[in-house]
């Protein structure tokens, strides 16, 4: 526990952090909403797979096999959820902060958003972080970065215990047992990774220089979902708070990046059942005046699954070989919706009544998925309970 609550310093570590980025609070404001986009894209979570989201952007039109940017005027969308599972995170960030300047000049538009697993990096929440993503920032002088962080946790351990109030839990002894375990704890490249990571760093400036949520055309984009709770609140004034609690102005009793119906976490949409959300999607719809809600976050099915009618879009697949390398890219064009999934477009249905085939042709593709088949029966005895 005590471990976990040090910050790093980089003056005592010796560290130069190049700040190129300008703060996310100079000049104008960051925009969220674009209308009469012609051809919009949108990708689902990543979680540090190179190689399916370099396929996956190639699948759709929107890069070629050199990884430039070829689809013109396309607003490319991905939901959030870039980090963390897989070992890439960075030779993705890289990638994607290309495309954003090449796809500029042609007219188009890359939109990546803030996730969940963004903010737990940006905020010191490294469950989920793989070792690969501290391997990535390996340098040669990484051991001694660790070595002088460690220094550092020794010392601020033995000044609690020597100043540690009666009654307040005793801070944990150094001794080589403990040594080792910080080690195996902190591998080379952690202290990078983390000064990246946390306020003021490159990745942190770069990520807190977009939104949570945004408008395109008559579709609100977003990682989770938004629960009745945050109806109230503007789109401005959301993408603001999660903006500025990723940049360093996070306070755990009163965040926004952690709120269970807030935009990073909420899975009422996703999961809840129909009937029971739907006046919730309703007052949703009109708060913002969109007609159709496109989400990350929950890769239950394996494919991009539509819900209430073709009004929610779910399009984490599960695109990282973490969850079976799932590829798969929603395509928007006017009132035209596809999903696709490998190299087959399949429009995906606007009522009740196609849902059942679309999933039906999306299984006969892909016959071992296993929960796709039992969504499918679930589906097939809700139609004939409904009977009359």
């Amino acid at each position: 526990m005590f471990v976990s609550k040090i910050k790093l310093s980089i003056p005592a570590l010796g560290l130069a952090l190049a700040l190129a980025i300008p703060s996310v609070f100079a000049g104008d404001a960051i925009p969220y909403q674009w209308s009469d986009v012609a051809r919009i894209v949108a990708v689902g979570d990543i979680h540090g797979d190179y190689d399916n989201y370099r396929a996956v952007l190639l699948e759709a039109g929107v890069i070629d096999k050199r990884g430039k940017w070829v689809a013109g005027k396309t607003h490319l969308v991905q939901v959030g959820d870039v980090p963390d599972r897989g070992p890439d995170t960075l030779k993705i960030i890289k990638h994607l902060q290309q495309l954003e300047k090449q796809a500029d000049k042609k007219g188009g538009k890359v939109h990546v958003l803030i996730g969940n697993h963004e903010f737990m990096n940006a905020t010191g929440d490294l469950r989920y972080v793989h070792p690969g993503e501290y391997e990535a920032f390996k340098t040669k002088r990484s051991k001694a970065y660790l070595d002088g962080y460690y220094q550092q946790v020794v010392s601020v351990l033995e000044s609690r215990r020597a100043q540690m109030p009666e009654g307040e839990a005793e801070p944990p002894i150094i001794d080589a047992v403990f040594k080792e375990t910080w080690y195996r704890d902190h591998p080379p490249g952690y202290v990078e990774h983390r000064i990246a990571w946390q306020s003021q760093g490159e990745i942190n400036q770069w990520v807190a220089q977009h939104n949570s949520v945004i408008r395109i055309n008559d579709v609100l984009f977003m990682h989770g979902g938004l629960g009745p709770s945050m109806l109230s609140r503007s789109l401005a004034e959301i993408n603001d708070s999660i903006r500025q609690e990723v940049a360093g102005a996070y306070d755990s009793t009163a965040s926004l990046g952690d709120a269970s119906e807030g935009p990073l976490w909420y899975r009422g949409l996703a999961r809840n059942p129909e009937t029971e959300e739907q006046p919730h999607l309703d007052a949703l719809l009109a708060s913002y005046d969109v007609e159709v809600v496109v989400l990350g976050h929950t890769p239950d099915l394996g494919v991009i699954t539509p819900r209430f009618g073709g009004k929610v879009i779910i399009i984490d697949t599960g695109i990282s070989a973490h969850y079976g390398a799932h590829r798969a890219s929603l395509l928007i064009e006017g009132e035209s919706r596809k999903a696709l999934h490998g190299e087959h477009y399949t429009p995906l249905p606007t009522d009740e009544d196609s849902m059942l085939v679309y999933f039906e042709g999306l299984l006969a593709a892909q016959p071992k998925n296993a929960k796709l088949a039992a969504h499918i029966e679930t589906l097939r005895s809700t139609d004939v309970s409904e009977q009359p």
